[in-house]
Order: structure tokens, then sequence, then C-alpha cells
């Protein structure tokens, strides 16, 4: 399908990349992007994705709006205080771009209700808070063949992993203990700026591009950042053996 003339102007600034032209943003106006967790990382993942001109995304996160949420969370403001994150998200995003195609999950993501959730996506955006949580993910995305961009925040810096099942390590690759990691985590007390969270939710969008794309993406290990020194260093991790992403436990 030929973009329109309404969209070759909205998205004319990604169509002179020549990574993309009016074919890859068609691609990207086909594609199905999940996104689970709608709060520091997910607001800002959400809000670049729509503009990107994803033309299917799902978001999903059964908590509300809390007044400790305003520093990072830029798609709420006030007015949304103890309503759903998910509705109020989906709102602002089809005002930002009434075109894209916006499935709403206001649940909390957990084991039983996993695979549905993300079954019919080409790829998940992990917008997490808790190791619990990632590895209920890990698991689905792992079974079900489907790549997911990890990251984590806190303070001033972050990490970002992209998975890529049966080719790149996974979350139990990573954290062999798997949610007792969270438990020695040093940087539990959830301090942190906001533009941390944007930062990081920025370099999560542009791996969803490169997959999307077919241009290379972070999957050979984790991408650390530290916004006090401006560093970014890379850790290369590599699949173990011994993991059930390797042994076909979670099939």
């Amino acid at each position: 399908m030929a973009l329109s003339e309404k969209q070759k102007e909205i998205y004319a600034r990604n169509i002179k990349l020549k990574e993309v032209g009016a074919e890859g943003q068609q691609k990207l106006i086909d594609s199905k992007v999940l996104v689970i967790g709608c709060g520091g990382l997910g607001s800002p993942v959400l809000l670049y994705l729509t503009m990107m001109g994803i033309g299917t995304i799902g978001l999903c996160d059964g908590d509300t709006v809390s007044l400790s949420n305003l520093n990072r969370q830029i798609l709420y403001t006030m007015d949304d205080i103890g309503k759903s994150k998910a509705k109020q998200a989906a709102t602002r995003l089809q005002a930002a771009n009434p075109e894209a195609n916006i499935n709403i999950y206001p649940i909390f993501f957990t084991q039983k209700n996993a695979e549905e959730i993300c079954k019919s996506y080409d790829i998940i955006v992990d917008c997490l808070d808790n190791f619990e949580t990632r590895f209920i993910l890990n698991d689905a995305c792992i079974k079900l063949g489907i790549p997911f961009i990890h990251a984590g925040v806190s303070h001033y810096g972050g990490q970002l992993m992209t998975i890529i099942p049966g080719k790149s390590a996974c979350l139990r690759c990573l954290f062999p203990r798997g949610a007792d990691t969270q438990q020695n985590n040093s940087m539990l007390d959830n301090a942190i700026l906001g533009a941390t969270a944007g930062i990081i939710a920025s370099m999560q969008v542009m791996e969803v591009f490169k997959y999307l794309m077919g241009l290379p993406v972070s999957d050979k290990g984790l991408v650390l950042y530290d916004g006090v020194r401006m560093t970014y260093d890379k850790i290369e991790i590599n699949p173990l053996s011994s993991c059930s992403c390797r042994q076909g436990k979670l099939k």
C-alpha cells in the first residue's frame, strides 16, 4: 500500500533517512510493537513509537497514575492522578497520531496472561520496574520466539540489551539466579532523575527501529549508560549453554 500524501508529510523526516525511504516507512506502519509498562520508560517509548509511525501499538499496565510518577512519566498530568495509566496513555497517543491502532491492556502482566498478550506482536519493549515480571516476559518471548528490548534505569544511569530468541543471551543467561537478583540490587531506592528514563527509553526506541529496518541491534550484551560521567560501556554477554533458552525447557 502506498503512503498517502498526509503520511508523506507527517513522516517526511523519517523518509529522508536513506535507511528508511517510503518503503521503510511503510514497514513501520505495518509493524506491531508491544510495550509492557507505561511508566518512566514506557511513557517516552510509547510517545516516540507513535510519532515514528508504528501502525499497531500495544500497551500493558495495570497501575494507576500517582503524584510521584510525574517527574518522569511524561504522558500524564495532575488531572490523571488515580486514573488508569494504560487508558490515559492510550488517549494521549491517539491524540498524537489518530491513525495508530492502539491496543490497551489495563491489567498487570502475569504468567497467566503473558503469552496471550505477547503472541501477536513483532517485537516487545520491556519497560518494567521489577525482575520478577521481567523474567515472565523473558520466558514468554523465548517460548514464542519474539524479540524484546530489555532496559532498566536508576539514579543517573541505566542498562539496555536486545534479546533475540535463539541467537542472543536472554535475561536468565544474564541473571542465572533469577528474581533473587533484585533482592541484592543496591539501587532499589527508586531514586531517579526523570531525564535518565528519557535517555534509556530513546535508546530502546532506536533498537526497535533498527530491528524493524533490518539494521544491527545491540544483542551481544549489555549497554551501560552513566549520566554523571556521560559514558557508554558495553559488556559482552554470551548465552549460557545450561540456560533454559538453550535447553528447550520453556517449550
